[in-house]
């Protein structure tokens, strides 16, 4: 496909002429394996981490009904809470894909496609703030193969987003910035990275690990190439012995370099001893994967302050059971007084997206919880205060024992 341009970026980024900006033969998806959390796919069994691998195989990604759904589907900048739609394209939208194929020798694995960007705040975001990954957004359905694995097939394109982190991955990316990544967003990448045996993944991981943990203080941020590239034009700075060999392990042997990972994340991971990091956000999230006790915990906690007394059935998914807990209160009369101001006055909750769901049952949990406090002071201040002002009712009733002893 040919395009008419008014500068050249680089090798495959363009200023357009009407200012818009078009990244050429950027990866918009893959074939293998992917790390699911077991709350997003109800229908899935996940394995004793709570987690799904989920494999999309050639036939399926590059179906030829899957690779003309994506053409001309909407670009937005991360992931909206709802389908796009012609009702609130207007919203998302800030460009769109299009020239979409398979990829040919390395790329083989990798859908490709053009994209066209218009909006400045999504030009800015990619050329000046280096937000490069992709991720692509859509219908598709999955099918059982064994506890903790399923296949993705007949998928459908609804858009294609701009994301800080991708499920795919950096090879699935604009551009080759190298951003810092704290300790535990890292280790969280290394161990998807070693469940799927993803060896793209695998590499990009040891080529990031994060200066407190190699204490090499020559590791810092690449320079920002200008073209769309999928490997780094020049290598990182070496790392200790044991990540460096590794990383430039070219023997092939997937199972050899996976072993060898688990042994060097062993090592790290003595070496981390109590580092923190101040992001809570990327805190919980490290917490979230290695700790699935503690996220089960909460979900149950907080459906116990919207619904008092309600209990999540053994073997039963989260993500169903805040769809029941959230309907169950909703049935109630104080339970719609919480819910209405947060879902309106005719929620869906089997149909709602998952991101709607769980921002309304964290909200609706906090809520109960600030309404309980309230109450629990009251009532502590009533106990504590013997001498209490008088109600009409008491003083009433004063009256009513005086007169009475008058007549007699």
């Amino acid at each position: 496909m040919q395009y008419f341009y008014n500068s050249r970026l680089g090798e495959t980024r363009f200023t357009m002429s009407d200012g818009g900006l078009l990244c050429k033969d950027v990866p918009i998806g893959r074939t293998g394996v992917q790390l699911y959390g077991g709350e997003e796919l109800d229908d899935i069994e996940p394995d004793s981490d709570g987690e799904i691998l989920v494999e999309r195989s050639e036939a399926d990604v590059f179906r030829p009904e899957t690779l003309a759904s994506f053409e001309g589907m909407t670009f937005t900048v991360s992931h909206p809470i709802e389908d796009v739609t012609p009702d609130n394209w207007g919203r998302y939208a800030v460009g769109h894909v299009q020239n979409v194929r398979r990829g040919t020798g390395d790329q083989s694995d990798l859908m490709i496609a053009d994209i066209v960007v218009k909006k400045a705040e999504a030009i800015s975001a990619i050329l000046d703030d280096g937000v490069d990954q992709i991720s692509a957004g859509y219908d598709a359905e999955y099918q059982q193969t064994a506890v903790g694995k399923a296949r993705q097939h007949d998928i459908i394109a609804n858009h294609v987003a701009l994301v800080p982190t991708g499920r795919a991955g950096k090879r699935c990316s604009i551009g080759d910035s190298k951003r810092m990544t704290t300790n535990n967003t890292w280790l969280a990448k290394l161990r998807r990275a070693i469940k799927t045996k993803d060896a793209a993944a695998m590499e990009e991981a040891m080529e990031s690990v994060p200066t407190e943990l190699t204490n090499d203080e020559g590791t810092g941020e690449l320079p920002k190439a200008i073209n769309i590239t999928i490997n780094p034009q020049q290598p990182l700075p070496k790392q200790e012995p044991e990540l460096d060999a590794i990383a430039t392990n070219d023997s092939g042997d997937i199972e050899t370099r996976v072993a060898a990972m688990e042994t060097t994340l062993a090592a790290i991971l003595e070496k981390l001893g109590s580092t923190t990091d101040s992001d809570p956000d990327e805190e919980e999230e490290g917490r979230r994967i290695t700790s699935d006790a503690a996220y089960h915990q909460d979900v149950v906690s907080r459906a116990e302050l919207i619904v008092p007394g309600i209990k999540l059935p053994e073997g039963g998914k989260l993500a169903s059971f805040k769809r029941t807990v959230l309907d169950a209160a909703f049935k109630t009369t104080e339970g719609e007084k919480l819910l209405k101001g947060i879902v309106g006055d005719k929620p869906d909750f089997a149909k709602m997206p998952k991101l709607s769901l769980d921002a309304a049952f964290i909200a609706a949990s906090e809520i109960a919880k600030g309404r309980n406090n309230i109450q629990l002071n009251h009532r502590t201040t009533d106990s504590a205060s013997p001498n209490r002002r008088p109600t009409a009712a008491d003083l009433n009733k004063q009256n009513a024992a005086f007169w009475a002893k008058k007549g007699n």
